[in-house]
């Protein structure tokens, strides 16, 4: 084959391995928000937003018969309130798909057109952003992360457009305390992006050279400072004002349960997808090791926000959405960097413009085929783990009066919140909001059988829906005093005789 012709045949292959990563990635993403895009907290956060329209915002509990007049702490609020009547007028498989679409243009599409304009080609960042979008859907879901997600990609290109000179000082900081403001009532996740601010500060900090160097790093920190102190400020624009730091403070603290829920756990090396995140993760070693081996510049705030984040997911598996969304923006640059270098300049200068109808035409292509394809291979939608107690829920509420005390797990109680909404329950699944000792004697009863019979007698429990695996359900059949009902195939309910 002529050298010339093997040239020109170069560009058609990559962006064939371009499509089949977008085909490929969405496909499995898809699939894992059809089975857990929709978790356990969906139906409170739905019931509630739906409430907030109705009542307004709720002081005191609205779910639970355990803890009634407890005060509650919506520091999403916001997120529930836009969320909540989108989900109902869409329904769930509506829901999930429009949540697939969403974790794409966030990892994939934005950063290829934000990036394009930095040069970098944007089939390189559709196929990262597509095959990072499979380690992320292991905690990606309809849930108030959504909103740090995006906020913090905002934020970002906002303080690029700053640092680059294309935004005046006081431009930059209405837009920041626009955005805390509004983040602060959607996810206590702008803790995060404080904590993103001041990686873009320490590398701002560590740039000035020269014979004005303290002169330099002096106004720099003035301004950063000033940036924070906006930002901390706007925070305060909630219900709650700042007391949310005191909440975030008390949350911090509130560890007893970790290692029994499984996003805050480490992650499981053993996972296909946890596997691919390894490899990702080694294979930006490697192009950091080329750059400096190259001597190309390395995008060091992508990468300490890829290392913050990488570090945060080593000890909770949820946080690999973030780490996920800081590794597009440092990969995708550094490989065009690198390819760059390796490039006769006169050809970089005058590489191609993307032809964006094109691009767009392909990648709707790639999406339309692999969004009914991840339909038929992963199944129907689940919501949350409701579907199959969905009927015993109802049962239960048909049959019980309404202030029935009741047992269940978690899952169960929050299900409730969908199912039957006018049913308060025992337990749901916002351990943050339930005292850490409350949560713990639920747990030690229902998983473990520890004095389970102190939990009811405490709390004067006459009913309990289980599934019929639930450890407690032996106990409970040789209990004298409890009958037990069989409600379907799964579902048993024991009452008190």
């Amino acid at each position: 084959m002529p050298a010339g012709r093997g040239k020109s045949l170069i560009r058609p292959a990559l962006v064939g391995l371009a499509l089949a990563c977008i085909t490929t990635g969405f496909w499995r993403f898809c699939g894992f928000m059809r089975h857990g895009g929709i978790t356990n907290d969906w139906p409170w956060l739905y019931r509630t937003g739906l409430e907030i329209w109705q009542y307004g915002l709720p002081a005191r509990d609205t779910l639970s018969w355990t803890y009634p007049e407890r005060a509650w702490t919506l520091y999403q609020w916001l997120f529930e309130a836009v969320a909540a009547p989108i989900y109902a007028g869409l329904g769930a498989t509506a829901s999930v798909f429009v949540l697939c679409l969403f974790g794409f243009v966030l990892y994939a599409a934005a950063p290829a057109w934000v990036l394009a304009r930095r040069g970098v080609q944007p089939w390189l960042t559709l196929a990262v952003g597509s095959v990072v979008l499979v380690p992320v859907g292991l905690n990606f879901s309809l849930r108030p992360m959504l909103a740090t997600l995006v906020l913090l990609a905002v934020q970002w290109v906002w303080l690029e457009r700053w640092r680059a000179g294309r935004l005046r000082f006081a431009v930059a900081a209405v837009g920041l305390a626009i955005g805390y403001a509004l983040w602060s009532n959607l996810h206590l996740g702008f803790t995060l992006g404080l904590a993103s601010l001041a990686l873009f500060a320490l590398v701002d900090l560590c740039a000035p050279r020269g014979p004005a160097l303290m002169r330099q790093l002096a106004a720099r920190l003035v301004v950063w400072a000033g940036f924070a102190m906006i930002a901390v400020a706007a925070t305060g624009l909630n219900p709650y004002g700042w007391r949310l730091y005191g909440y975030i403070w008390e949350l911090s603290h509130k560890s007893a349960m970790n290692a029994h829920i499984r996003e805050l756990m480490p992650p499981d090396p053993s996972q296909p997808a946890i596997q691919l995140a390894i490899g990702l993760a080694a294979a930006l070693v490697v192009l950091c090791g080329l750059a400096a081996w190259r001597r190309v510049a390395l995008p060091w705030i992508a990468l300490l926000h890829v290392a913050l984040f990488t570090a945060m997911t080593s000890q909770a598996i949820r946080m690999v959405v973030w780490a996920g969304l800081a590794y597009v923006w440092a990969t995708a640059p550094l490989v065009q960097a690198l390819i760059d270098s390796v490039r006769d300049p006169a050809r970089t200068a005058a590489r191609r413009v993307v032809s964006w109808r094109g691009l767009g035409g392909l990648t709707v292509l790639a999406l339309v085929i692999a969004g009914p394809v991840s339909a038929w291979s992963w199944g129907a939608v689940r919501v949350a783990d409701c579907g199959e107690s969905a009927h015993a829920i109802q049962v239960l509420d048909d049959t019980l009066p309404a202030d029935a005390r009741w047992f269940s797990s978690e899952r169960l109680g929050s299900c409730a919140a969908l199912v039957a909404p006018g049913r308060r329950v025992f337990i749901d699944t916002r351990f943050d909001f339930y005292p850490e000792s409350f949560v713990l004697a639920w747990f030690m009863a229902y998983q473990h059988r520890r004095d389970w019979q102190g939990v009811f007698q405490r709390w004067h429990i006459d009913h309990a829906l289980l599934a019929d695996t639930a450890p407690l359900v032996p106990v409970l059949d040789r209990a004298p005093n409890f009958n037990r009902r069989r409600i379907d195939d799964r579902m048993l309910l024991f009452s008190r005789r």
